[in-house]
């Protein structure tokens, strides 16, 4: 799992750690981002968020040291990314070490949620990816954040939620639905993977 955070930045010291024999970047013990290497399968949920298509634009909610950035951009060459996280430090720890400079790449150093009520622009793909240490976010159920995700999605356009599993999943998958419509839901046995759509009107 990458517990991602969106409030205050973490005291904690960045580690350069092993992930089961790939390089990780580590926080207060929590792994946050692998590195992507050539050879070498990326373990976790990260390849389980990748969209089915091809998408032009996506907007990285939580993007961390960049593990679904570089995977996304392998993926669908030429999409342009937003990728946004409010911790400096992972993002230039993600450059330094794990080639997070991609030139397909906008980073946008902010608090997710202000972001997302901000943004005008649209997007045919959308990754949710916060945490605060080991926990949701709980600003992800909110109905106004849920609804401002269906506006910032392009016609066709999908949105992606990465929750663990938990006795709460159901109740979360609940209150998703009353706001976006839930097309699947891919158990993994760590997380919850939520794809939306927006609902018909």
């Amino acid at each position: 799992m990458t517990p991602q955070k969106n409030g205050p930045p973490p005291d904690g010291l960045l580690l350069l750690d092993d992930y089961a024999g790939q390089r990780a970047l580590e926080v207060d013990g929590v792994i946050f981002s692998v590195a992507v290497e050539e050879g070498k399968p990326t373990l976790g949920y990260w390849t389980a968020m990748l969209p089915s298509g091809r998408p032009g634009s996506a907007l990285l909610l939580g993007l961390g040291a960049g593990t679904l950035a570089v995977l996304l951009s392998r993926a669908a060459p030429g999409v342009r990314i937003t990728g946004v996280d409010i911790d400096p430090r992972v993002v230039a720890f993600g450059r330094e070490q794990f080639g997070l400079e991609l030139p397909n790449l906008q980073v946008v150093i902010a608090d997710a949620f202000t972001y997302v009520y901000r943004c005008t622009e649209r997007f045919d793909y959308i990754v949710v990816d916060l945490f605060v240490g080991r926990h949701l976010h709980k600003g992800i159920l909110a109905k106004p954040f849920l609804r401002r995700l269906g506006a910032l999605l392009a016609p066709g356009g999908e949105v992606a939620i990465n929750l663990l599993r938990h006795a709460d999943n159901a109740r979360h998958l609940e209150r998703f639905r009353q706001v976006l419509s839930v097309q699947r839901v891919e158990r993994l046995p760590s997380n919850l993977i939520v794809r939306c759509a927006t609902r018909p009107a």
